[in-house]
């Protein structure tokens, strides 16, 4: 989990993932399944331990691809 933030009455819990290439894949693929279940067990424990007021939660992706001068950046709201 890279950011916490706040959006009105919603908390917005975000993973950047950052490729300098595609070799591996396009930054977005880095989110998978394993990764999702891993943000939302530390999305709990923040409640949990913090216990924010909000009115919603969501969980955001940030996909940046910088292929040398080129810089491509995606950001999916409420990717899972």
């Amino acid at each position: 989990m890279d950011l916490i933030l706040r959006h009105g009455d919603t908390l917005v819990f975000v993973e950047v993932k950052l490729r300098r290439g595609t070799g591996f894949g396009d930054p977005l693929e880095a989110v998978t399944e394993h990764k999702q279940a891993t943000i939302r067990a530390i999305a709990e424990q923040y409640l949990a331990e913090e216990q924010p007021e909000f009115e919603q939660a969501r969980f955001d992706v940030v996909g940046i691809l910088a292929a040398g001068a080129s810089w491509r950046i995606e950001h999916v709201a409420d990717a899972f």
